[in-house]
């Protein structure tokens, strides 16, 4: 948790603030500042169209629920990625802009470094799982001050509370706008490693004051904690601006880790990083499914992102060459299922794939058969998970998606 006057600069509060956090959907604050950059730099436009790639269309939710072709305007994709936190949306701009999900992120680590967010990797333009995604309450509130103070043209369409798709009207998930004076806008962010994310800013009078919250139980006890915090930051907050824009926060109550600004953004060939020893992620009780990493220098060295997988058309599907010859890498596998037929086996895994490209990447697609009495059947499994809890956090976001699903050990 970390509190700030945003009129000076001054710390009012923070609790593990430099704690390594999995950020979930504040991701998608770091995808609208390069958004936003590039339409200030002429590159884009609010009336560019956004189009929707098999791959943008086959994200999970939370999305738009739009088939691959569909386009959409660029400043509809703003509304969509700040009310509905669609993950289609992200996915979709970042192919637009970079051609690949994957450069993209690089775009925003090496953003991300330039800002002065040291602590901070992005592996997607989303915030769906990843365990090298990581981030701190800090870089979150450096990013916030940077979206307000270098983008107050674009800045107020973080406070708006509903966007209109189609025949579908969505409500911003930051609820605090509908219910919290002065409250003018940030972003919500969840994924089950995570717990419930906020990053909050209100405005009363002169006043101006910013919180980033982690790892909240339930969105309710999230928005009590930072309604309570944004209280107490008014009485105390001055009146009077005096931070100037890009000025970094001030008054931590304890050094920062060395600097990794010079670091480049993670690269498909490994790169020497100094080592730089960081707070470790504190995972949330009961929720947290990912492996926390162990600091910033292991991120950037194990860093390789992976090329994203083409999600077949719905008329290949069937016909899509799922599955990897030989044994996968990886101790653990997920199982979609058990079939009688190999041609079943595989007609499913090109459906799971689709539905789920992002999440399952380029994770091999694996069948073996095995027989109960005197029938034979066929496993249906993706391979290449090292560690068990990365396989249960996949498999986690698969059931989300309504996929059935368990994590097996490699045979």
């Amino acid at each position: 948790m970390l509190v700030i006057d945003a009129n000076t600069g001054r710390i009012l509060y923070q609790r593990s603030a430099d704690d390594l956090r999995y950020p979930a959907s504040l991701v998608k604050l770091m995808t609208l500042y390069v958004v936003f950059e590039l339409i200030e730099a002429g590159r884009l436009t609010y009336r560019t169209k956004i189009r929707f790639s098999a791959n943008a269309a086959a994200a999970p939710p939370s999305n738009l629920d739009v088939e691959a072709g569909t386009e959409i305007d660029l400043i509809d994709a703003i509304k969509a990625l700040i009310t509905k936190s669609a993950n289609d949306v992200a996915v979709a701009v970042a192919e637009h802009i970079a051609g690949s999900e994957e450069r993209f992120a690089q775009m925003m680590t090496q953003k991300a470094r330039q800002l002065g967010m040291n602590a901070t990797v992005f592996r997607n333009a989303s915030g769906l799982p990843d365990e090298q995604q990581v981030t701190t309450a800090r870089d979150m509130l450096t990013l916030a001050l940077k979206l307000q103070d270098d983008f107050p043209r674009h800045y107020p369409l973080f406070a708006t509370r509903t966007f209109t798709w189609g025949e579908d009207t969505f409500r911003n998930h930051n609820t605090l706008l509908f219910n919290y004076a002065g409250i003018d806008g940030m972003k919500t962010g969840y994924i089950r490693a995570s717990g419930f994310n906020l990053v909050a800013s209100v405005r009363r009078g002169r006043k101006h004051v910013v919180a980033a919250y982690f790892g909240g139980n339930t969105g309710a006890l999230r928005n009590a904690a930072v309604r309570s915090h944004l209280g107490a930051g008014l009485l105390k907050a001055s009146d009077e601006k005096t931070r100037r824009s890009g000025a970094p926060l001030l008054a931590q109550t304890k050094a920062p880790p060395p600097s990794v600004a010079t670091a480049p953004a993670p690269q498909p060939a490994a790169r020497k990083v100094a080592e730089v020893e960081v707070a470790r992620v504190r995972p949330v009780p009961a929720t947290a499914a990912l492996q926390p990493p162990r600091s910033i220098a292991e991120i950037l060295k194990r860093a390789v992102p992976p090329a994203p997988a083409p999600s077949p058309s719905p008329s290949k599907a069937a016909a899509a060459p799922v599955s990897a010859p030989g044994p996968a890498a990886g101790a653990f596998h997920i199982q979609i299922g058990a079939f009688q037929t190999h041609s079943e086996a595989e007609r499913q895994l090109a459906s799971v794939r689709q539905r789920a490209a992002t999440l399952l990447g380029e994770r091999a697609a694996l069948t073996s058969q095995f027989k109960r009495g005197d029938k034979v059947f066929y496993r249906a499994r993706y391979g290449g998970f090292d560690a068990q809890s990365t396989a249960a956090g996949v498999c986690g976001e698969l059931k989300r998606l309504s996929i059935d699903c368990l994590v097996m050990k490699a045979e």
